[in-house]
């Protein structure tokens, strides 16, 4: 009897211990592929030069004509993306992942995203982004004016407060 609860005890212990396994660097590779993370990398990028060049232009709309702002653009963009390369990225996201998942719970990840309906998350997953980025500049949008308020509001604090030392 006492054989058989050790061994159980000895089962269970063994389970527990691999499942608490940290997420194999092979493992995490396997999931960035199979999610097409250096892609959505490549998106980011493509969004980012939209951004940056939306912000210039409501900051100065002349400038959309300006060789200059052009090549400043350009060389801030191309900078970005060097320094953010999938390449430069890539170990620490393997490190990040390996850190947060154990090998069990990564290997069930990518089950999911090897099926049809993750494969379909995937492809899908730059439209998503872009309807969600859309949603948050809008709400951003209407925060403004609440956010110049409230600024508003405390400068006017600070100028009472600067004037009652």
């Amino acid at each position: 009897m006492n054989l058989k609860l050790l061994s159980c005890a000895s089962v269970l212990l063994c389970s527990f211990v691999s499942l608490a396994e940290p997420a194999k660097p092979e493992t995490v590779e396997l999931f960035l592929k199979v999610t097409d993370a250096a892609a959505t990398v490549d998106y980011a990028y493509a969004q980012l030069d939209q951004m940056s060049e939306q912000m210039v232009l409501s900051q100065a709309p002349e400038a959309k004509n300006d060789p200059l702002v052009r090549k400043h653009l350009q060389e801030l963009n191309q900078l970005i993306r060097t320094e953010l390369s999938w390449q430069q990225l890539e170990q620490p996201m393997i490190a990040i992942y390996s850190s947060v998942f154990t090998e069990a719970e990564l290997q069930g990840i990518i089950a999911f995203y090897q099926s049809e309906a993750g494969q379909k998350m995937v492809k899908r997953q730059p439209e998503l982004i872009q309807a969600s980025m859309a949603v948050m500049q809008e709400q951003s949008m209407l925060l403004m004016p609440k956010i110049k308020q409230l600024v508003e509001k405390q400068s006017q604090e600070r100028m009472e407060q600067s004037q009652k030392n």
